[in-house]
């Protein structure tokens, strides 16, 4: 399990130096993404490529959280937790709380991403209410 987080920290090293074509190395060739700043899924390398590019342009870092993680076999680890995205802005700098999920496989002795999803977590005080 620590092998495969420390593919995770890898990933918010790169993202935090914005340096999109390490980033997107650590997916599979046919890794699926659901980004925070995506309204749709990116399952292709080009794609994934230009994910990260978009988010450094955009200034963002991470600073991971919380985790777990579960052995769902023996080269499959499902790893759950919290990250902060910051993004300075004219000497401002604003804070997303988020949230994401990560699925790594073991191909060839090494860790990879081959789904991620991320989204910004809800208010405290936010509530689903019933509709009629």
């Amino acid at each position: 399990m620590i092998e495969a987080y420390a593919t995770v920290e890898r990933w918010a090293v790169h993202f935090n130096a914005g340096d999109s074509d390490a980033v997107a190395r650590l997916y599979t060739q046919d890794a699926a993404l659901w980004g925070t700043l995506s309204r749709d899924i990116t399952a292709r390398p080009d794609d994934m490529k230009a994910y990260f590019v978009a988010a450094a342009d955009l200034g963002l870092t991470v600073k991971l959280g919380g985790y777990e993680g579960q052995a769902l076999s023996g080269d499959v680890v499902a790893i759950t937790g919290h990250y902060d995205l910051f993004r300075t802005l004219d000497k401002r700098t604003a804070l997303f709380p988020a949230r994401y999920s990560f699925a790594l496989v073991r191909q060839n002795g090494e860790w990879l991403i081959a789904q991620h999803h991320s989204s910004l977590k809800p208010a405290a005080d936010a509530a689903f209410e019933a509709h009629d």
